[in-house]
């Protein structure tokens, strides 16, 4: 690359990142609260819309100056690409059958390949560190363990806005970051974080009434990604981001407040689903036709996770095994900062 033409890429990263800044903290404090109360979601901001947006940061990656923050933003426009495709939304919109799932994964395929050349998993796994499983049969569904007995059902254990706070503070001055936490509280949506900006601010939407192990999971879990988003800046590869909230979320597996025997056999049962999902998903739409279960939330709204889930379930157990369950101040954010600059540095290989 030309010095001028590395410059030129360089100013356009700028505009982008300027806008962004500017647009994304509104949108992403109205994304929060619309999603918590079950709303209408908004779309994503212009900046992250753009086709031009989407060509800086594929042209940055060709130079090793800008390569970083090409990544960075391509792992945050490319999907948004895939899913605002004209096709992909009209079969998002359809009911939830097998059927439409089917060509709801063929149109992101058609949309992924036109931009990139690859299929959409493959995209997704490239940008955030994961690696396929390979496809067979859906039928593991029927050897998948039992749902976890109690798991999901109320045992006694009260958790209230307060206790959320007091194990939010134990947990950011145990792993030393700083930043403002909000809690949205929700009767309907799944647990999740928002990040409004990198480093600075949070939301997290929590379940209004938490009362059941798989509740406190999914708090600490989420918790978990509130550090890694206060701790790195922005563009962090899902696998990572995936692994900070393991890793955190296993505070529900040791004797505390918020301990539950089943914990480790949840992690287990959830773990080997993911594997099944994953296998499932790398085979659509093929395989769609020979489905008699209902379609899983998580190939519709949430595509590539899964295999995000079982990387980051490793990367939790190395981590886990380097700076053991009590840490000092900065060990987790440390390892995370490692895994994250490996992931970064084999870049995304075909997609520049």
């Amino acid at each position: 690359m030309e010095a001028c033409d590395l410059l030129s890429v360089e100013l356009r990263l700028d505009r982008i990142d300027a806008e962004l800044a500017r647009e994304l903290p509104h949108h992403m404090r109205e994304l929060a609260r619309t999603y918590a109360r079950g709303e209408r979601l908004p779309w994503a901001p212009d900046a992250a819309i753009r086709p031009a947006s989407l060509a800086a940061a594929r042209a940055a990656l060709a130079h090793p100056l800008l390569a970083d923050r090409g990544l960075a933003l391509l792992r945050l426009v490319a999907p948004i690409a895939i899913e605002g495709d004209p096709g992909v939304a009209d079969a998002y919109a359809a009911p939830k059958t097998w059927s439409a799932l089917a060509q709801l994964a063929a149109a992101r395929d058609a949309a992924a390949m036109t931009r990139f050349g690859r299929r959409a998993i493959d995209v997704l796994q490239l940008l955030h560190g994961s690696t396929a499983t390979a496809p067979s049969a859906a039928l593991e569904l029927t050897r998948l363990a039992p749902p976890v007995a109690g798991w999901s059902a109320p045992d006694g254990v009260a958790v209230d806005e307060h206790a959320i706070a007091r194990i939010w503070y134990a947990a950011r001055t145990r792993h030393g970051v700083d930043g403002a936490v909000r809690f949205e509280r929700s009767t309907g949506a799944r647990p999740r974080t928002f990040v409004v900006e990198p480093g600075r601010e949070v939301i997290v939407v929590v379940p209004a009434h938490p009362n059941t192990p798989a509740d406190r999971f999914a708090i600490l879990h989420e918790l978990g990604h509130a550090i890694a988003a206060l701790a790195l800046p922005a563009g962090i590869p899902r696998v990572v981001d995936e692994a900070a909230a393991a890793y955190v979320a296993r505070a529900i597996e040791v004797e505390g407040p918020w301990f539950a025997p089943t914990a480790r056999e949840a992690r287990k049962r959830r773990t080997a689903l993911a594997a099944v999902l994953d296998r499932i998903e790398g085979a659509l739409p093929e395989i769609a036709a020979h489905m008699t279960i209902r379609p899983p939330w998580a190939l519709w709204h949430d595509p590539g996770a899964q295999a995000s889930y079982i990387a980051a379930e490793a990367m939790a157990d190395a981590i886990a095994d380097a700076i053991g369950p009590t840490p000092g101040p900065g060990a987790l954010v440390a390892a995370i900062a490692a895994q994250r600059a490996a992931i970064d540095q084999r870049g995304a290989p075909g997609l520049g």
